[in-house]
């Protein structure tokens, strides 16, 4: 007789769509602009610092929180948005963001509770969720500029409201929350007692507009898990340095799961990165400005090629419209540019939705934090779509 390994509550879930898409382009050698890393080295002196860490003997257990050097500089970072948070009882470090989400929903979520997302929804959300028995509640944002209705946002709190998830600037549609926006949604946050959970991390991505952190408005910080990351900050994705600021009874909750985790993230790369947000000021204007300029490129060559784009203001990817180039739905069009002549990577949207059968089937995702070199090879390929 086989034995069963898999537990019941992991059986609904297949591999995600980055896996699949990056299994993917390998097999066909693809120009990869579907999964979300950059290509491109990071800051030699966040490198540097880490590599002398190394040297230096620090390579033992970090303690459970986070070395003291990157939470005292996290804790120096927000006090320049105006958010007090305590170094040693409000800031904890985790194996990137996707560890610190899994650890602030794990830690308040009961079952039966509710919790809403805004979609499309990153794929990590809604599983973790649902593990922990609580009911992701989902809330359109509407394309093409992808706002959500005040109407259908408040219709989905309940007195079963947990908590809401908050990722802005938003994967994947690119777009900014306004303080307006995010006015609206602490209203109700206050209105209905409930948690936010921010997903901040491309907080220093965006393009002609502002971030704004919803634990800066009157009354949230007392109710909002921050959560960030140094991994596109500083394109260092493979790291995997993320952190989560909140009150102090949330914090002890996620320390309490992360002991059973982890227990502790790399110290080298702690204090690498503790040295990049030291001088983040100096080094960030020239990566954006080097974003800036790949943003233009592709927007703009796209456009040449017949996709509708929606230029984003914020992260490093670009969501374009396939309609007048196809009518096949964003999975198949994405099939079959990988497996063509074709052989580009992108990401479908359709799959950032709970109910893939009214979800919008004609948008697909690029990744831009390329080199240059990569984004020309790329375009170059796409231009055999007009064969297809």
């Amino acid at each position: 007789m086989s034995l069963n390994w898999m537990a019941e509550k992991l059986r609904p879930y297949e591999p995600s769509i980055f896996a699949t898409i990056g299994r993917l382009a390998l097999e066909n050698k693809c120009v990869n602009f579907g999964q979300g890393f950059p290509d491109f080295d990071g800051p030699r002196m966040v490198k540097d610092a880490a590599c002398a860490a190394i040297s230096e003997g620090h390579n033992q257990y970090a303690p459970l929180a986070g070395t003291p050097q990157i939470r005292q500089a996290l804790a120096e970072k927000y006090k320049q948005i105006n958010l007090d948070y305590d170094a040693d009882s409000q800031i904890s470090i985790f194996n990137g963001a996707t560890q610190a989400m899994y650890a602030a929903l794990t830690a308040i979520v009961n079952p039966g509770d509710e919790v809403i997302v805004f979609e499309p929804t990153y794929d990590t959300y809604n599983p973790i969720i649902e593990m922990n028995g609580g009911i992701p509640v989902p809330v359109r944002l509407h394309p093409p500029s992808f706002h959500f209705e005040l109407q259908e946002l408040r219709s989905a709190f309940s007195p079963r409201t947990r908590a809401i998830i908050i990722n802005t600037p938003h994967n994947p549609s690119s777009r900014v929350f306004t303080q307006h926006e995010l006015s609206d949604i602490r209203d109700l946050c206050l209105e209905f007692n409930c948690i936010a959970i921010t997903d901040e991390v491309y907080e220093y991505l965006v393009f002609h507009t502002e971030h704004i952190s919803i634990a800066s408005l009157e009354g949230m910080s007392e109710r909002t898990i921050i959560i960030s990351s140094s991994a596109k900050t500083f394109a260092l994705t493979g790291w995997k340095i993320g952190y989560a600021l909140a009150p102090v009874a949330a914090t002890e909750a996620m320390r309490r799961l992360h002991q059973y985790i982890a227990f502790a993230v790399s110290t080298p790369l702690q204090l690498g990165i503790a040295r990049g947000i030291e001088r983040i000021d100096t080094l960030l204007p020239a990566m954006i400005q080097r974003l800036k300029r790949k943003r233009t490129l592709m927007c703009n060559q796209l456009e040449e090629l017949g996709f509708n784009v929606l230029r984003p203001q914020g992260t490093f990817f670009i969501l374009a419209d396939i309609s007048k180039l196809t009518k096949l739905d964003d999975i198949s069009f994405v099939r079959k540019l990988i497996e063509s002549e074709v052989r580009v990577a992108t990401i479908p949207v359709s799959v950032f939705y709970r109910d893939t059968q009214t979800a919008p089937k004609n948008y697909i995702r690029f990744c831009f934090a390329k080199k240059t070199s990569t984004i020309e090879k790329g375009l170059q390929q796409l231009q055999k779509i007009k064969d297809l």
